[in-house]
């Protein structure tokens, strides 16, 4: 096992962002070494994760995992003279911090507490459209505490009349040390015009061919040393850099990966690196690259140290990808009282202190402080009313189970005797909130055991739709035949039968079909139909399912992996091509569906028959 990776020295020095008027001294002789200390991917997650377990040392244990705080005493504490700080993009979307607070954007504070040199812009800046994102960017460059962060994307252009215009630049030059460095932003371009919301006069570029563009303006200007900031999956980043002449650093994002040391996290049981850092490979020059990214959430601090020679080209990077632990640890033992021997806690420690991957990080109290100004006003916003109900909104999880989740819903009624039939009335509505918020989705299909509760009629608030959904579970796409979307199907019924599993019961949109719980496993569902989604996001017409053609498929992240024994999605989850991790929070799919309703005038209301999942339903015998 490789216990402490290579850290280039440098000198330690002051902490703060660098300018492209910085007045550091130049480095003399005949190399430079920089460091540059990278996120990506917070995706609002601006408090700390967890407790998570860990094993540590052969020792189960508990621990806050990263967050803004901790980041913020991370970075101050490897910051030196020759330092860039970067974010690889997707700061937004994903939490309540963002969710119920758009007007305020504490993302761009707790971004200005680490005072980002850069942040590439990435494909969620664009979920709420551009005059949004010029909220959040203004925010940002202009807002508390702003520290002169440069906004980047040079395969994004806008005309002068859309609302970022002029608020971002294609690559900045950093005087670091004396040394140009030139940091060019990159954009995901096909995914965010496919799933996020830009304006329609919003252009998207090709990323390697704006990468090539900009690396030659960077070069005929004397700079020699060039990163790309890029928000382009680290897949995408290794065949880009290979097909590329004068890059030196890829510091990228979006596809959430974890690099690193693989045995290290199989022993601590956390996380999965899908390879080295830094990932170094041949540009098409045959010079070397040095290819980085940060896992997601806040949770690593990536530190790369790289060395140039006279004419600009690396000799040589390495670095750590920091873990932020926290420093409390709690017993889960159920022996204990959740604490440690003195013994126990030398031997976390000494286990720690022997992986430079592993740190233990106090929070920045000035930060944690900012940030508990917002945790504070959570419960008053729960109370905003958002959108209003025409109906009772009834609960279910197996037609028939009469589960507590819909007790409002007394037996007897219109509403039971509706769901008796054909399902949840919420599990459908929140399936149909999913397909409105993915917007590249076709289908959408979620568990009923992750829909909790009832909506009544009347006002709807924040707070009843996290009443409704209350975990922390991701939006996902995955791209299924019609053959894969049925045996999904047929696993959840199963589970229902075979282990009295009430909540795998499915609720869908586009999707309709009709059940028989006495059927043989396989052969439950009949008259299976679908709609697929128009680009201007109307509807087809409903067809009988299409065995051998693709869907895709909007669900939560927890039966996407298999969760509930939705056993079928598990390998199209686990297949890069045919997965799109969407970052967005399946609570804000019903918050944004509620508000849009509201927009036009409307309400929630029950579905029409002919709009639920089950049609007909045949309960077990």
């Amino acid at each position: 096992m490789n216990k402490k990776i290579l850290a280039l020295a440098v000198v330690a020095g002051l902490a703060g962002c660098n300018s492209s008027d910085s007045g550091n001294e130049a480095q003399s002789g005949e190399s430079f070494n920089l460091r540059i200390l990278h996120i990506n991917d917070h995706h609002s997650k601006l408090d700390a994760t967890g407790p998570v377990s860990l094993t540590l040392g052969g020792i189960e244990a508990e621990v806050e995992v990263g967050g803004f705080p901790r980041l913020v005493t991370k970075f101050d504490e490897l910051q030196n003279d020759n330092t860039l700080r970067l974010h690889a993009g997707d700061a937004i979307t994903g939490t309540m911090y963002y969710s119920l607070f758009r007007d305020e954007l504490p993302d761009a504070l707790m971004m200005n507490q680490v005072c980002f040199d850069a942040f590439a812009l990435g494909n969620h800046e664009f979920d709420d459209g551009n005059e949004q994102l010029a909220h959040f960017i203004d925010t940002l460059t202009n807002g508390e505490d702003a520290c002169g962060t440069e906004v980047l994307a040079a395969n994004i252009t806008v005309p002068s009349t859309n609302p970022i215009y002029g608020m971002y630049e294609p690559y900045k030059i950093f005087d670091v040390a004396g040394q140009q460095v030139g940091v060019i932003g990159i954009d995901i371009a096909a995914k965010t015009q496919a799933s996020s919301s830009p304006s329609e006069d919003t252009e998207f570029l090709d990323e390697v061919e704006t990468s090539q563009k900009y690396i030659d303006m960077l070069q005929e200007k004397g700079v020699d040393k060039i990163v790309l900031l890029t928000h382009y999956t680290y897949g995408n980043d290794l065949a880009m850099a290979q097909q590329l002449t004068g890059v030196d650093v890829i510091v990228g994002g979006d596809s959430h990966t974890l690099l690193g040391d693989k045995e290290l996290h199989s022993n601590i049981g956390f996380g999965n690196p899908l390879g080295e850092y830094p990932t170094v490979v041949e540009n098409a020059s045959g010079e070397e690259v040095c290819v980085v990214t940060a896992w997601d959430n806040a949770q690593v601090l990536g530190e790369l140290n790289i060395s140039f020679d006279e004419a600009g080209n690396v000799t040589q990077c390495a670095g750590t990808p920091h873990l932020l632990l926290g420093n409390e640890f709690t017993n889960p033992a159920e022996e204990s009282d959740g604490t440690f021997t003195t013994e126990q806690m030398d031997q976390i420690h000494a286990y720690i202190d022997e992986y430079s991957e592993l740190s233990m990080v106090e929070e920045d109290q000035d930060t944690a402080e900012k940030l508990a100004v917002f945790a504070a006003q959570v419960d008053e916003k729960m109370l905003e009313v958002i959108g209003n109900s025409n109906g009772l909104l009834c609960n279910e999880r197996t037609p028939g189970s009469n589960h507590s989740s819909g007790a409002l819903c007394a037996e007897g009624s219109d509403e039971r005797d509706f769901m008796n039939k054909h399902g949840s009335i919420m599990g459908n509505v929140v399936a149909e909130a999913f397909v409105d918020m993915s917007l590249r989705s076709d289908i959408a299909i979620q568990n009923s055991g992750g829909v909790r509760t009832t909506i009544e009629e009347g006002d709807v608030s924040v707070g009843h739709v996290f009443n409704v959904l209350p975990f922390t579970n991701f939006l996902v796409n995955l791209d299924m035949t019609g053959q894969e979307i049925i045996n999904t199907l047929e696993d959840a019924m199963d589970n229902v039968v075979a282990n009295n599993s009430s909540g795998a019961f499915p609720a869908a949109a586009n999707l309709r079909f009709n059940v028989d719980m006495n059927a043989d496993k396989g052969s439950r569902l009949s008259n299976v139909e679908a709609r697929r989604k128009n680009e201007d996001g109307t509807f087809g017409e409903w067809h009988s399912i299409e065995l051998d053609n693709e869907y895709v498929v909007v669900t939560n992240d927890f039966i996407a992996a298999g969760g509930d024994r939705y056993d079928s999605f598990v390998p199209v989850f686990e297949d890069d091509s045919r997965r799109e991790d969407t970052g967005l929070l399946y609570t804000d799919s019903l918050i944004n569906y509620v508000k849009k309703l509201e927009e036009k005038g409307e309400s929630l209301d029950i579905p029409e028959v002919s709009e639920m999942a089950v049609q007909n339903f045949t309960p077990l015998n």
